[in-house]
């Protein structure tokens, strides 16, 4: 976004992209032209390392996602809480949030990146600056950008936006549009927020631009976008904007395909999360002990003081069968040093450190699992319940059977429909993705409410937010648009949400 702040963070991850490429005393502070910026296939490489440096801080940002957790109804933070993410916790967001800011800034930083390479693609090949094998190349990159740009508005809209409704979308509002890599000091030019609709036309027409250039097939866990990865994100965003068919379509299509197998044994199950290996993943981006990602697992485990300070909710952990594999995957039980004691208490293992991604003591990292074949069983259940009708019920439970049973083998199949089947898809997506930074948005699409699930001990829990209570009405079902950004932009000055 053109503020004084966040025009800061475009030049700067511009500037560090394509030092290797330009004189920078020749350009003026504030704009490096893209012409100049882009001078060959080894310049759009450089700058896609950059776009997966920023794809892999997004996804992972704590900022972001646990901040949506924390706002959400499944963890309990314990007596030994220091108050992180409190203002999510207790629905008391303020616009000078830092998760807010943080979040709007690296979305920001990243469609900069995007820009760069959507807008200096193009013209290498009209310039002769490809060689012939080095064309095809260029334009898959190109079809990344469009593709990342597309996740980044789409985090924007779901987070700082309200839900999506074709009927109403053009009267609401949606985020501001930068569709060109045109940093500048004039905050006259910056824009305002464009309309719900026009964001959301952004999306999908960036998607379909990325049909068109992308051409990386799909393969497990690759550590770049593919194909597959593409049609998994077009079937979530149809999800959300009530696409049902598309969604349903895309879903089957790579479950289908055969080439992501659900995992049905324990150990390899458990492996995916503690490796990050498995039939699974459709694309787990790159890691390394020397390029590594933030740790999200440091906030549900600590095995050097064990003081853990959130835990899982009782009624989350009670969902699970006796013989569900998912269970001993996501949650452990250890000892935790509680501020009256030291008792034993089910943690969060949903990231429980890599070995490959530490030296000495864990830190918990995990590399970050941007789609999984497990979500796509439970988009195409949802979308094809929506249409209606006995047949589509039956296909969605028939869908979502296969992934329950699959983490159960023991469980008899047994047909529901109507609201039934509504709240087993509900409750099984619950289960498969918890902690992924999926149920605050799921909780906001639902449109209902909700009470915060209860703790393991309310005596060894933090005393405030306990059971609260949250109306479909809140106004922090949208993030504020950051302060700094009010200030230096006067074309959204009265443009904050509702509230704040």
């Amino acid at each position: 976004m053109k503020t004084k702040k966040i025009s800061s963070f475009i030049l700067a991850s511009a500037c560090v992209a394509i030092l290797g490429s330009c004189d920078m005393d020749k350009y003026p502070y504030d704009r490096i032209p893209v012409d100049n910026a882009l001078t060959s296939l080894s310049d759009c490489q450089y700058l896609r390392n950059g776009m997966y440096r920023d794809l892999r801080i997004i996804s992972s940002n704590e900022n972001g996602f646990l901040a949506t957790e924390m706002q959400a109804d499944c963890i309990v933070p314990t007596n030994n809480y220091g108050y992180q993410y409190s203002s999510q916790y207790l629905w008391e967001i303020e616009a000078a949030d830092q998760s807010a800011t943080t979040t709007w800034s690296n979305n920001y930083v990243a469609i900069a990146q995007c820009n760069m390479l959507i807008g200096g693609i193009p013209g290498l090949e009209a310039s002769g600056s490809l060689a012939e094998g080095e064309i095809a190349e260029a334009y898959n990159i190109l079809g990344e950008a469009y593709l990342v740009r597309a996740m980044c508005y789409f985090d924007l809209a779901t987070k700082y936006c309200a839900l999506y409704d074709a009927a109403i979308a053009d009267s609401q509002m949606g985020v501001p549009l930068v569709t060109e890599y045109a940093p500048s000091g004039d905050n006259a030019t910056y824009p305002g927020r464009s309309s719900l609709a026009a964001t959301y036309a952004r999306i999908t027409e960036d998607i379909a631009s990325a049909k068109e250039y992308l051409t990386t097939t799909g393969e497990q866990a690759s550590i770049y976008l593919t194909v597959d990865a593409l049609t998994a994100f077009e079937a979530r965003v149809a999800l959300l904007m009530g696409n049902y068919q598309t969604a349903a379509s895309n879903a089957m299509s790579l479950i289908n395909s055969g080439r992501y197998p659900l995992i049905t044994d324990a150990a390899a199950f458990s492996n995916m999360w503690l490796n990050d290996e498995g039939s699974e993943l459709i694309c787990q981006l790159f890691a390394s002990l020397q390029e590594n990602v933030l740790s999200m697992g440091g906030w549900f485990l600590d095995e050097t003081t064990n003081n853990q300070t959130m835990l899982p909710a009782v009624d989350l952990m009670a969902m699970y069968g006796d013989n569900d594999i998912r269970f001993n995957a996501f949650f452990t039980r250890v000892g935790v040093n509680f501020a009256s004691g030291a008792y034993y208490a089910y943690c969060i293992n949903k990231y429980p450190g890599n070995p490959e991604l530490y030296s000495g003591a864990n830190t918990y990292r995990n590399k970050v699992k941007i789609f999984r074949i497990a979500e796509m069983y439970l988009v195409a259940a949802e979308a094809l319940y929506m249409q209606g009708g006995a047949q589509n019920e039956n296909q969605a439970y028939s869908v979502l059977y296969q992934l329950m049973s699959a983490r159960d083998a023991s469980l008899a199949e047994s047909p529901v429909s109507g609201t039934a089947l509504r709240n087993l898809i509900r409750d099984e997506r619950l289960k498969e993705l918890c902690y992924e930074g999926f149920r605050w948005l799921d909780l906001k699409r639902y449109g209902e409410g909700f009470t915060r699930m209860s703790s393991q001990s309310d005596e060894l829990s933090y005393n405030l937010g306990l059971n609260m209570q949250v109306s479909a009405s809140n106004n922090q079902w949208l993030w504020p648009i950051p302060q700094e950004e009010m200030d230096a932009n006067p074309q959204i000055q009265e443009q904050q949400n509702p509230g704040y």
